[in-house]
C-alpha cells in the first residue's frame, strides 16, 4: 500500500516500505549482518470496531488511521537505522494480547543515564531469521505509540546488535 485516503486527505505510506540496514563485521564469519526492517500498519493506526475503520492490518483486523501515530511513523525508518547502527538498548515488553516483544525508545546509548520516567514514544518490535537472500534477520516494528515508562521497572536491558546476532546464530524468533 503506497497511500491511503482518510477524510478526503491522501496520505503517503511509502515510508513504511521494507528496507535493509547493514551492520559491518557482525554476521557469519565476520561478514556483514543484513537486517531487513518492516514497519507494520499499527505504526499509523489504532484498533477499532469493524465499520468505523479506515484500513485492515496484516491479520485482517479493522484499524482507524491515527494522525499522531502517522506523524511519528514518518521518522521511523531513520530511527530504525539509528537504533541498529548505534546499538540502542531495549527491553522485553508484553502487549495486550500477551505476546512478547521488545520495546525501545529514541535515546542514544551515551544518554542512558539521562532517562526520566514519564511518557515516551515507545517502539515495539521482534526479530526472526530472514529466509530471503536480501537479509539475514528480519526486524518487524509492530507498533509505536506514547506510553508511560518507569525505568526502574525495566529489569533487564539488551543491546540491539547482540540481539540481532543471537537471532542470526540461533535461527529463531526472539523474544
Amino acid at each position: 500500500m503506497d497511500d491511503i485516503e482518510v477524510g478526503g486527505v491522501l496520505r503517503d505510506l511509502r515510508h513504511l516500505r521494507n528496507f535493509v540496514v547493514t551492520v559491518p563485521g557482525k554476521g557469519r564469519d565476520n561478514g556483514d549482518l543484513r537486517v531487513r526492517i518492516s514497519l507494520g500498519l499499527h505504526t499509523i493506526s489504532t484498533g477499532c470496531d469493524r465499520g468505523g475503520h479506515d484500513l485492515e492490518d496484516e491479520n485482517g483486523k479493522p484499524r482507524r488511521f491515527c494522525e499522531d501515530r502517522y506523524a511519528f511513523s514518518l521518522g521511523l525508518p531513520e530511527l530504525a537505522r539509528r537504533m541498529i547502527e548505534q546499538n540502542y538498548f531495549c527491553w522485553g515488553s508484553i502487549d495486550r494480547n500477551r505476546a512478547m516483544n521488545y520495546a525501545i525508545i529514541d535515546i542514544a546509548p551515551g544518554r542512558v543515564r539521562e532517562l526520566t520516567d514519564g511518557e515516551h514514544q515507545v517502539i515495539f518490535f521482534y526479530l526472526y531469521p530472514c529466509r530471503q537472500p536480501e537479509a539475514d534477520v528480519n526486524l518487524v516494528i509492530t507498533s509505536c505509540h506514547a506510553r508511560e515508562v518507569i525505568f526502574r521497572h525495566v529489569k533487564r536491558r539488551f543491546n540491539m546488535v547482540p540481539l540481532l546476532r543471537t537471532c542470526l546464530f540461533q535461527q529463531k524468533r526472539i523474544p
